[in-house]
This record gives C-alpha cells, structure tokens and sequence, in this order.
C-alpha cells in the first residue's frame, strides 16, 4: 500500500510545528546520543557545508550539482589517503567543505563503498548481482572500471547507495584484489536482539562477539534494528557465497554529524510515517523535516514515498534536518493506457518509443502486486527515471480506473518548428503544441512566448491530452520544478 507522508507536512500552525519539532529533536537526541559523530569513521562535525552524494563528473569534482575545487582536500578512500586521480563518476563521497550556488572548495572528501566481496550471482539480464548477500541493482548508469565486467566468483567493490532491506543501487563496480580487510558491507540491521551478538543485513548474518564496535549502542541493553551500520571482516563462512560474515568492527554508517549550516544529502527515503514521527521522512538514516517555506522540485510532498531517489537541502541542528528545498530525482510521470505486457516491461498507447521497465524495487499500487496482474488497456500512472534511450525505469507503478488522460512529464530532449506550431520532444515523444494552453510553474495560465522563453532543453515540462482517433490530442503544457 502507498504510504505517503502525513498530511501535516506543510501545515502552517506555528503551534503544531513547534510540538512537533519537540518531539523530532527528542528523537534525534536518541540517536545521535547512541550513534555518535562522525561519517563511516571520519568524525567530522560542526563544519559550515557538508555534501553526500554520488560523484557525477570531473573538472573538479560534482556532487549533488556543485562543482567543488579539490585544491587543498584531503581525499581518502575507505579510510586510505587518495588523491582525485583515484576517483571515479558513480563513488558515493562525503564532501566537506564551502560552497556558493553551483561553485565550491572541498577541504575534506570521503569515498566509502558500499559492499566488498565475493559476486555469489547475476541475474540474466545483469540487472541484480548478488554480493555478501545484498542484492546489487545494475543499469546503464552504473559505471565499471574493468573490461570485460566482474563474473561471479570474482571479487568486487562496488560503490553506490543502500535503499534498504539488503539492497544496493551500483554507481560504480570494481573488479578487485582481496584487500585487508577481506569484507565490507553497508545496510541496515535486522534481526538483532538485545544481549545477542548476531544480526543480519540483507541476507548476510553479522557475527560480532569478536569485533570492535565504535559509536554504537551497548547491543546488551538495546536492539540496533533499524540502524545503518558498516561491517567489515576478514573470514566468511564459505565463498563465494558468504553466509555468515566473522566481524571485526561494526560502526554507524553514513552522514552522522549533529550541525551544519548548508547540508546536502542524495539518497532513497526509507522510512516514512508511522515508523517516523508525523511530518518528518528520512533519506538514508537522516532524519528530515519539512516546514511551510520548503520548496519542491520535481514532485510535491505526497510523492515522498519508501524507494523515492531525493535531494535533500537544509540546516542541519541537533541531528535533525530542516530541508529548504527537496528535489525528486525519479523525476519522470507517465498516465496512460499501456499497449502491450512483456516479462519486465510493456508499453504505452499513443507514446512510441517509450518502454517501462521493473524490477524488484518497483512499487505496484492499486490492489495488484507484480506485472503479471497488468494488462494490454490498463490505465496507470508511472512514477520513474529515465534511463538510456527513452527507456524509463519503473520506481512506481499504479492502475487507475479507465480514462482516456494522459500525462507524460519529462526533460525537454529538442524543440523544434516556429510559433505558434513548436514540438517538444520528451522522452522521444514528439508533443505538437498547436492550440496548446501553456502554464508557469505556480499553474497560472502564461502566453506560448512566455512559456518557450523559460522552456529550453533540460527544462522538466508535462503535457496532458486525451487519447483517441489513433493518437494522443495535447492540449496542456506546463512548466514544473
């Protein structure tokens, strides 16, 4: 079932939001209190601008859409001096730093994998590797450092973000050597009991009676279920396939400081009311709260949902992050009839081009589960990122009651023609804008030049129309965050 937050979320009661940052900080209190500082080690705390996010290209180094300059930065990867040299497009960092809009200065950068071993499985598609017992997303945006790809049986460390329950979104994959120690793996503990001395994450049982725990809560007096933490260790069970990994250190894992005045943090919500307080989501293992004045790009607040890809940024105070602006990276919307059902994909009528992918992190709503419970004429509504091609992969996906609306909302690809007769290409779907009402970001009504003098490529867009006489009829366009 769809669980969107609760519908306080941008309520303007001063009262109301006073309680209930009251009890956010009593709840950050706790786990800042039992988790301690520090970023997978680093212990950084009370700095000015903190960015954790996937490297997208080089220059300097962009995160989160900064351009930081790395002149002077220490760099470390999993805790090893490095230099940018050693850094690659899809390496999830923490960067440490200053920054002013798009510009900024590391002082600090910090590479942390997220899993290290042995690859137990790839599906056949190569879409879901299975490393130390976590299962390892794989698309055409994850990167590779080795020609030809790892295989199973090899050893690999792959860099990327946890989205939760045992499961890995790759940025980048590397075939390896065993370094020392032999094992690392990120996720959140499940099935720990308090006073015992295994959990597991993932598929992964954690054996701990040896390790050494850092900034963690005493396991004989408090269950650590729930909690995003590294292992690392030198002995698996057997291998490839691990089983049971022999701990030698167990630590919090991911941003862990307490203030800062400009944060920055990419990653999937995993948890939402009620397993949080009311009005308050969280992006990895960071607590976030919205208030009145928090813009939204890409999305609004009823989109934020368990598996949704965000931006996150804000103050951070006492652990809590009060966001000023949240931006939706799984930025594509789709309503429209599907055309045809394949075994991980189908189609849309009226919208060549365009395939819909899923995998077992898709979402199903509206009292199916699966796409084999969906069907040629199935009316739907798509929530996703767009992938190589005008491929689109599926974070959600909802049947609706028939209807002949449609909806596609995507990047601006091209645009071409003159006025009053330009086509906007999205998603390689070619919208004819003839007779088109054109609307501002606030929905207000604004004429065809208004529009194409904010609408260039790159620009997120949607278009609505109807269905019929063999093809979709626009009749709307508006501009969105």
């Amino acid at each position: 079932m769809r669980k969107p937050l609760g519908g306080d979320l941008l309520k303007g009661n001063a009262t109301m939001k006073t309680q209930r940052f009251a009890l956010l900080a009593a709840a950050a209190a706790l786990f800042i209190t039992s988790c301690g500082g520090g970023t997978g080690g680093t212990g950084m705390t009370n700095t000015s601008a903190v960015s954790f996010g996937t490297i997208t290209a080089f220059g300097s180094v962009f995160v989160n859409g900064v351009e930081f300059s790395t002149i002077g930065a220490t760099i470390t990867l999993d805790g090893v001096p490095a230099t940018q040299g050693d850094l690659r497009v899809g390496m999830v960092v923490t960067v440490n730093g200053s920054h002013s809009g798009s510009s900024g200065s590391a002082t600090r950068i910090d590479v942390d994998d997220a899993v290290k071993g042995f690859v137990e499985s790839i599906s056949t598609d190569g879409t879901h590797w299975v490393v130390m017992g976590q299962t390892v997303l794989v698309d055409d945006q994850t990167r590779f450092e080795n020609i030809p790809h790892p295989g199973v049986n090899d050893f690999v460390e792959v860099h990327g973000l946890v989205r939760g329950g045992g499961v890995i979104a790759a940025g980048f994959i590397e075939k390896k050597t065993a370094p020392f120690p032999a094992f690392e793996v990120k996720g959140f503990v499940q099935n720990h009991m308090v006073g015992s001395t295994t959990f597991q994450i993932g598929a992964l049982n954690v054996n701990f009676a040896g390790a050494t725990i850092n900034n963690m809560p005493n396991p004989a007096m408090t269950s650590w279920n729930g909690l995003l933490v590294e292992a690392k260790g030198n002995a698996c069970a057997t291998t490839p396939v691990c089983g049971t990994l022999t701990a030698t250190q167990v630590e919090p894992n991911g941003p862990q400081m307490q203030d800062v005045a400009d944060f920055e943090i990419e990653g999937f919500v995993t948890a939402v009311p009620p397993a949080v307080p009311s009005g308050s989501f969280k992006v990895g293992n960071q607590l976030v709260v919205t208030t009145g004045s928090t813009r939204f790009e890409g999305g609004v607040a009823t989109d934020i949902v368990v598996g949704v890809k965000l931006e996150v940024e804000g103050v951070l105070s006492g652990g809590i992050l009060t966001a000023s602006k949240i931006e939706f990276r799984d930025s594509v919307r789709i309503e429209a009839d599907i055309d045809a059902v394949g075994t991980s994909s189908f189609t849309l009528r009226g919208l060549p081009g365009i395939t819909v992918t899923v995998n077992s992190l898709t979402q199903f709503q509206g009292s199916v589960s699966g796409l084999n419970n969906f069907f040629a004429g199935d009316h739907v509504q798509i929530r996703g990122r767009a992938s190589s091609g005008n491929n689109v992969i599926a974070t959600e996906v909802e049947k609706l009651s028939p209807d002949t609306r449609v909806e596609l909302q995507g990047a601006i690809q091209a645009i071409s023609g003159v006025s009053p007769n330009q086509v906007v290409t999205i998603l390689g779907v070619s919208v004819n804008t003839t007779g088109v009402v054109f609307q501002d970001i606030d929905n207000s009504v604004i004429t065809r030049d208004a529009f194409f003098a904010k609408a260039v490529i790159g620009t997120l867009v949607k278009a609505r129309g109807t269905l019929g006489g063999g093809g979709i009829n626009w009749s709307e366009m508006e501009l969105e965050n």
